[in-house]
This record gives structure tokens, C-alpha cells and sequence, in this order.
């Protein structure tokens, strides 16, 4: 299953058309990647942007025009008819490759679906809250309750029914007050957390949504999709809001650019477009930025910059106001399936991580994106398929990653080391979210293609600098950590 396998979420099989295999093209020259770096800081004033604070208060006086979809304008589809499954050559089992890690299991409560679980995540004002999507065509709401005795337990509070096909992503706004599923079958729906009753279903995507993501402010949710277009809505109506077309195959990525202001997405189209939000219209378009897909994108929290992964086994660094390629980032030797920058709080160091199929992750500098570290870890034991950094301020350097080999793996990226490996899955780990209590008491959750999701608690410390002392303390929350 490892090689040729396609680490972004996987359709059913019977749904396959021959996904690409990964690309190893080595590295770039290391002096192609500083081109044109030393710019000035720019603070982002550009006319046609959109406040984050007014994109919520102008859907709520209805200063905008809703966008009405005909299905009948749908784009055609490309399907051939041929619904073979794709046979793999050459691959091996899996504990061929990583041995038998049978009958360990760090983990503190597990839940299951029948098939596998391809997105979670946690209620971000809410941790006893989970959200889990699975290619049983389910989302299940789950809360966390500590036992008597000891440990914790998933109860399920909620069944999420009526998707057609597997439910690759599940996310909550970020106030908590929505939870949103995206699914295979070309919709995404809008539920209410608390009660787990549907809201809307947000229809006009003609193929599979790719992905989804919030605004970070308010109540507006984008999606990208493989009928090439993506979409925006605002969920507390239902309404489509615009609809972004210009890519010339499947939007694969995106990232809401300067806190909101900008949209940003990338395709198999190997170019990246930024867009005005409230006109739909597009203000860069930057083709040919990779030889092969664009699969990552992640944006710089303030600066107009974002930086894009792709399979042709670099990341790239972009100015979203001019369209220049700021900065190459190479190192990789296989798809760069992941990118983010750190939350270093007020006063910590910004960090940009970059982690590929090759199993690596890369870390540089945030500002000038010079190279810091790489851990390798997951190197000769599976590729990196998703990662993401802890919450400032004491942990704002340190990040949790899921790979094909099983493994959740905690490490601090400013030593360079993996301070916590967590084990139990016994098969590729596809997505992971986390959260951190009081004390250091973190929380991950990691969804499987075993079927299942699992939760681990870690006591890091009050501090990144008193959690060595902790780091092989993998534990149960204490009580009253998850009230």
C-alpha cells in the first residue's frame, strides 16, 4: 500500500481513475532557492481586498449579491465510465516495511467506523466535543467523557447522515457555533454541533470537494473541487456567495490569504490564483509555478505570502500582491504533501514547515526561509501525510504529524528531535487535530484507514522548556481536564 498509494484522501475504490503516481525528482540547487528574497515588509493595502471584520457584517445586512447556481450549467463530466479498480504493482505489505507493532496501543479511547476514517477534528471552545468523517459515506459527533476509573471514553452523541459518498473533510468554524462535512459526492453541509441537527446543504460543486476551510473570522466557508471551480458560502444561510473559476483542472488547495482579506488556491493546473472574495474576480494568476500538481497551500498569518507544495517535490514561496516566486525551498524527494507556518505568539519565532512522502519534515526560518532542521524520523518507515503546530505561546514551536506507517509523532522543531511517538493505528494515519489544556495536557485525535480514530493524551508541561522531563509520560488526562 505504500507505493503508488495517493496520500490525499482516497475515494472508494470502485470510484478510482488511476490516481497519479509520486513523483522523486530530487532537489533544487541550493541557490535557486533565495530569488529575489530581500524585500521590503509590506503591510498589505491593497483596495480590492476585503476586511475579514466586513465580510461577515455585510452577509448580515445583505449588502452582497447571492450567487444563483443552475445545475444545468454545471460543467460536463469527464467521467469514462470505467469504474475498474485501479491494481497496484510492486507493493508490499506493511509490516514488510515496518515491522509488527502489534499490541501496543498508547492510545486512551478509540471510536470506529465501518470503513475508513479519513478527517477529525476537535471543537475548538468545546474539546469534549469530536468530529469524525469516514468512507462509510458517515460524520459521527462524539463526545469525550473520563472514566471512573480512570482514562477516557468516546460516547457517540450524533450520527451525521445523508452524504451519497465518503466524507473526506469535517471542520468547525471557529467560534464553534457550526460544524461543516465535505464529502466525495459534490456537496457540503453545514450542522449544528450542539445538537447535531442538519442546517443546510450547501449544493453547486458538480465533482468531489477536495477540501474545506472556514474563514478565520467569521461564518463564511470556501471549498475547493475536481470540477476545477472552487465555491463560497455563507452557512448561516445556506447562500452561495461566489463561485471562483479559472483553474483548468481540480482545485486541490487553498488558503484564505492576509487573515481573510484574500482568497488563494492552487490545482493539478500547477498554477496558483489569488482572488478578490467580494467580486469573484481574479487579482494574480501565476502559471507553471511547479513542474508537476500543486497538492499543499498554507498562508502566512499577516504578510501577502503563501507557499505552495507540490508533487514534483518542492515547495515554493509566493508574493501574492506581485505574483513573484520569493523563494525555493527544496530538500524533498517526493511530494510535499503538507505546509504551515507556526503560531509563535507575540513574541516567539516564526517557523514555516514543510513535510513530504519521503518522510521528512523541513523546517525554516519564517522570514527569510532559510533552513533550520530536518527530522527525519518518519524516513524508511512511511511518508508524512498531514502535520499541525501546537498553540502559542509555550508550545508555538512544536507540531504533531501522521504518516503511513502508523505513527502520530510529536516533535519540537526548534531542537530538531521527535519528543513523543504514538502508536496503536495499524494503518496509514490520514489526518490529525489536536488540543492543549491547562498544564500542557495535550489531546490528539488521528484518524485511520483502520477503521478507527484514537485518541492520545500527553503531559507536555507547562512549558516547551520543563517537557523534556515529561516526554515519556504518555498518560491520561487528569480529571477534570476535559470539563
Amino acid at each position: 500500500k505504500l507505493f503508488g498509494w495517493l496520500p490525499r484522501k482516497t475515494r472508494k475504490a470502485s470510484d478510482q481513475q488511476g490516481a497519479p503516481t509520486l513523483s522523486s525528482r530530487g532537489a533544487m540547487a541550493e541557490q535557486g532557492r533565495h530569488a529575489d528574497l530581500d524585500m521590503p515588509e509590506v503591510e498589505y493595502q491593497g483596495a480590492e481586498a476585503i476586511e475579514a471584520d466586513e465580510l461577515d457584517a455585510q452577509f448580515t445586512q445583505g449588502e452582497c449579491v447571492e450567487v444563483d447556481f443552475d445545475e444545468d450549467d454545471a460543467p460536463p463530466s469527464d467521467d469514462d465510465g470505467d469504474d475498474g479498480e485501479m491494481k497496484e504493482e510492486g507493493t508490499l505489505e506493511e509490516d514488510e516495511v515496518y515491522g509488527d507493532n502489534s499490541g501496543i496501543d498508547d492510545a486512551q479511547a478509540r471510536v470506529e467506523h465501518t470503513d475508513s476514517v479519513l478527517s477529525v477534528a476537535f471543537c475548538p471552545t468545546d474539546r469534549r466535543v469530536l468530529l469524525t468523517g469516514s468512507q462509510d459515506d458517515s460524520a459521527v459527533l462524539w463526545g469525550i467523557e473520563e472514566q471512573s476509573g480512570g482514562g477516557l471514553r468516546c460516547v457517540e452523541r450524533r450520527r451525521l447522515t445523508g452524504h451519497t459518498d465518503s466524507v473526506t473533510q469535517v471542520a468547525f468554524s471557529n467560534d464553534g457555533k457550526y460544524a461543516a462535512t465535505g464529502s466525495y459526492d459534490g456537496s457540503v453541509k453545514i450542522w449544528a454541533p450542539d445538537t447535531g441537527d442538519l442546517i443546510h446543504t450547501l449544493d453547486g460543486p458538480s465533482k468531489e470537494v477536495e477540501w474545506i476551510m472556514w474563514h478565520p473570522k467569521g461564518h463564511a466557508i470556501l471549498a475547493g473541487s475536481a470540477d476545477t471551480m472552487a465555491w463560497m458560502w455563507w452557512a448561516p444561510t445556506g447562500k452561495l456567495m461566489q463561485i471562483f473559476a479559472g483553474h483548468a483542472q481540480s482545485v486541490t488547495c487553498g488558503s484564505w490569504g492576509l487573515g481573510g482579506k484574500l482568497i488563494v488556491t492552487g490545482s493539478e493546473d500547477r498554477s496558483v490564483i489569488v482572488w478578490n472574495p467580494r467580486g469573484g474576480t481574479p487579482q494574480q494568476t501565476i502559471r507553471e509555478v511547479h513542474e508537476s500538481a500543486i497538492v499543499s497551500m498554507c498562508a502566512h498569518p499577516e504578510a501577502p505570502l503563501v507557499v505552495t507544495g507540490s508533487e514534483d517535490s518542492t515547495a515554493k514561496v509566493i508574493q501574492i500582491e506581485t505574483g513573484k516566486v520569493v523563494a525555493n525551498l527544496p530538500g524533498h524527494d517526493q511530494s510535499v504533501e503538507a505546509c504551515a507556518f507556526n503560531n509563535p505568539g507575540a513574541s516567539g519565532m516564526s517557523l514555516l514547515a514543510t513535510a513530504s512522502m519521503d518522510g521528512k519534515i523541513i523546517v525554516w526560518d519564517g522570514k527569510m526561509f532559510d533552513l533550520r532542521c530536518q527530522m527525519q524520523d518518519h524516513v524508511e518507515q512511511g511518508g508524512i501525510v498531514r502535520f499541525k503546530w501546537l498553540p502559542a505561546p509555550n508550545f508555538g514551536c512544536w507540531l504533531c504529524s501522521c504518516a503511513t506507517d502508523g505513527s502520530v509523532r510529536i516533535f519540537d522543531a526548534l531542537a530538531g528531535r521527535c519528543v513523543h511517538m504514538l502508536r496503536g493505528h495499524t494503518d496509514t494515519v490520514v489526518d490529525v487535530d489536536l488540543v492543549l489544556g491547562d498544564g500542557g495536557q495535550l489531546a490528539v485525535a488521528s484518524a485511520s484507514e483502520d477503521n478507527s480514530c484514537r485518541i492520545f493524551t500527553v503531559t507536555l508541561g507547562a512549558t516547551a522548556a520543563a517537557a523534556p522531563a515529561a516526554a515519556a509520560s504518555t498518560q491520561a488526562v487528569a480529571a477534570g481536564s476535559f470539563a
